[in-house]
Parts: structure tokens; C-alpha cells; sequence
């Protein structure tokens, strides 16, 4: 869990955290088994809002 909040930053910092622990590289702070992550941020005097999810497995294939 990050606990700082630099202003301006926070949801791209929250996005690489998600991004590292799905890829297995946050050591310390590594949840086992992370697999798929949720992640948000808001900011601007509540003018804008994102959400995302990020994975590490691959796209299915789709069928011929």
C-alpha cells in the first residue's frame, strides 16, 4: 500500500504500483498471487475521475 500522495501524481503512482505487482517486481510490498488490479484516482476539485484494471495475462485468441 503506498501512503504518500504527491499532488498531481498520485494516480499514475497508484497505476505503476498496480502495473509492478501484477508483473511480480514489488519485492517487499509483492501480494502473492496478484494476478489482476484495480486502481483509481480523483482530483481537480472532483473535475475529473479515471479507474482502471491491469492484468498479466495474455489476450484470448479469438476464433477463426
Amino acid at each position: 500500500m503506498l501512503s504518500a500522495n504527491p499532488i498531481g501524481a498520485s494516480g499514475l503512482i497508484r497505476f505503476a504500483e498496480a502495473a509492478i505487482q501484477v508483473m511480480g517486481k514489488a519485492e517487499a510490498r509483492q501480494v502473492p498471487g496478484a494476478r489482476k488490479a484495480l486502481g483509481h484516482a480523483y482530483g481537480g476539485g472532483s473535475q475529473y475521475f479515471s479507474m482502471w484494471v491491469v492484468g498479466c495475462e495474455k489476450p484470448k485468441q479469438a476464433a477463426a
